[in-house]
């Protein structure tokens, strides 16, 4: 990972010499792309054709600090990271290229009941122990892509990503995780006047390799493999290894009208679907035991409403809901011996036992007042949620169920300093549970200690009531570097998160800093 850090630090230092453009454009850039572009956020590659700035480079270095015990079950007391961020844009005619490399280096203090690292949030089939540990994650995150306009109404884009990372513990039962995720996203896009057409589709594929190891063998060590809801086996830890490897796909299509930044209506709208799937297979050679199958189905929709009443105003409505539904299959297996002393694992059945539907959907609403040259100079945001959850275990007749709703606001102000601009924002929210069963009754006793250290505090971080609050300042500064323009960023930002009502399963709150310190070119 150190030579992935390397690299990330030469690429930034030979790129930056390759932007130009007007550096006043590229303050607070990222506000400026996501308003003159409605299609900003679309999944398909071909959106990067319409950002309004096409060139840039941009450098970061950033740090975060977490402390407080209201967290999910799988989460850490106290955590910390450092990220090192290079990201660029470049349009060569009628190709443009975006990409950006993302180094971080975090230590999660406090951290149980998760032995695993990119492995989807649906997955039943983790790997654990329940052994409070300190985890470092060390994840290189690349991603590279291009739009390509070939004729005045046809686009093509294609992008890569790469996601690769491992993380240990010096505490036993020690797990190595090593982990990767590779995406192709190919594109393509029709204009026909004001109106445009698009269709993309995504793959992945996961691979992801956890091996255990104990130094004090004169202590018993085990380890966890739940299936859902608390359903779990023991092994024993030492040398324990588990493999996961899965795909993912997936097919979007897009509508877009009037994508300009000056238009005074604008749209955009997008609708997907997913499948994907992941496999856990443990031990090796001959001794391959399946810990279970996880497979997923969903859909998603977005819209997207922009009304620019004037060159000083802009009013952005989304829309957007998601639903996924996703099943556990178990195997009942058996062992032999063959001739050689080694074990062998028969399946004799394999059924769903575990299904799940998990929706959501969002509504926001976001307020723009510009400067002449494009600066959002006051900004106010809003955004309305609910979610709902719902997990069956078909072979003990358990359940669970929840529903979330969530709103969030925030504000930002820009000033005028001497030579440069500071940005100052707040932002405050609250979640409330609207309703929540958790019924075990049918679970074998076997599992009422495992029920009450882990399935009912799980269930409980998930429903818990809290508000949140808080501020970010961001100094943006015009500076020459070798002779370049550029923009010099110095930024903080905290928060507080409290839980409104008493429980016990749950942490009471949790605070958060952090700051960046980079240049855009």
């Amino acid at each position: 990972m150190n030579q992935h850090l390397s690299s990330l630090i030469s690429a930034v230092l030979l790129s930056s010499a390759c932007a130009f453009a007007q550096t006043d454009l590229k303050v607070d850039y990222a506000d400026r792309q996501y308003l003159g572009n409605v299609a900003a956020e679309s999944s398909n590659p071909v959106a990067v054709h319409y950002m309004p700035i096409s060139d840039l480079a941009d450098l970061h270095l950033g740090y975060r600090y977490e402390n407080g015990n209201l967290h999910l079950i799988d989460g850490a007391n106290i955590s910390s990271a450092w990220e090192a961020s290079f990201s660029g844009m470049k349009r060569v005619g009628k190709v443009t290229f975006n990409g950006f490399l993302v180094y971080n280096n975090s230590s999660l203090r406090e951290r149980r009941w998760n032995n695993t690292l990119f492995i989807s949030d649906r997955n039943p089939f983790i790997i654990a122990d329940s052994l409070k540990s300190t985890f470092h994650p060390e994840t290189f995150h690349l991603h590279g892509g291009a739009a390509y306009k070939p004729s005045d109404n046809l686009l093509l884009g294609l992008a890569a990503t790469y996601l690769v990372g491992s993380s240990a513990t010096q505490k036993d039962p020690r797990p190595e995780i090593k982990g990767m995720r590779f995406r192709l996203t190919p594109g393509v896009e029709y204009s026909f006047g004001r109106h445009a057409v698009g269709l993309s589709g995504e793959v992945e594929w996961l691979s992801e390799e956890v091996t255990h190891t104990v130094v004090k063998t004169t202590t018993p060590q085990y380890l966890l493999l739940f299936q859902g809801l608390g359903i779990f086996e023991t092994k024993e830890a030492i040398g324990y290894r588990r493999k996961y490897n899965g795909t993912h796909w997936g097919v979007q299509a897009q509508y877009v009208f009037n994508n300009s930044g000056d238009a005074r209506i604008s749209n955009f709208l997008e609708g997907g679907f997913f499948s994907e799937f992941e496999d856990a297979t443990d031990g090796k050679n001959a001794q391959r035991y399946k810990g279970g199958r996880y497979s997923a189905t969903g859909f998603r929709a977005s819209e997207r409403f922009c009304l620019r009443p004037s060159k000083r105003t802009a009013h952005n409505f989304t829309l957007s809901g998601s639903m996924a539904s996703s099943k556990g299959k178990w195997y009942t297996q058996r062992t032999s011996t063959d001739e050689n002393g080694n074990i062998i694992y028969e399946t004799i059945n394999a059924s769903d036992n575990l299904e799940a539907t998990d929706m959501e959907a969002q509504l926001g609403y976001r307020f723009d007042r510009l400067s002449s040259s494009g600066l959002p100079l006051f900004q106010g945001e809003a955004t309305l949620g609910i979610e709902n959850s719902e997990t069956k275990n078909k072979v003990y007749g358990a359940k669970e169920s929840y529903s979330n709703v969530w709103l969030n606001l925030s504000a930002t102000r820009r000033f005028k300093i001497k030579k440069g601009i500071l940005a100052a924002g707040l932002n405050a929210g609250c979640r409330m549970k609207l309703q929540s069963s958790i019924n075990l009754s049918g679970m074998p006793d076997t599992y009422d200690r495992i029920m009450q250290l882990y399935t009912r505090p799980a269930f409980h971080a998930e429903i818990a009531d809290f508000w949140q609050a808080g501020a970010s300042l961001t100094y943006s500064l015009p500076v020459r570097i070798l002779g370049y323009s550029s923009v010099m960023e110095v930024g903080v930002d905290g928060g507080y998160r409290g839980r409104i009502n008493e429980d016990r399963y749950v942490g009471s709150d949790r605070l958060n800093i952090g700051g960046r310190f980079g240049f855009v070119f």
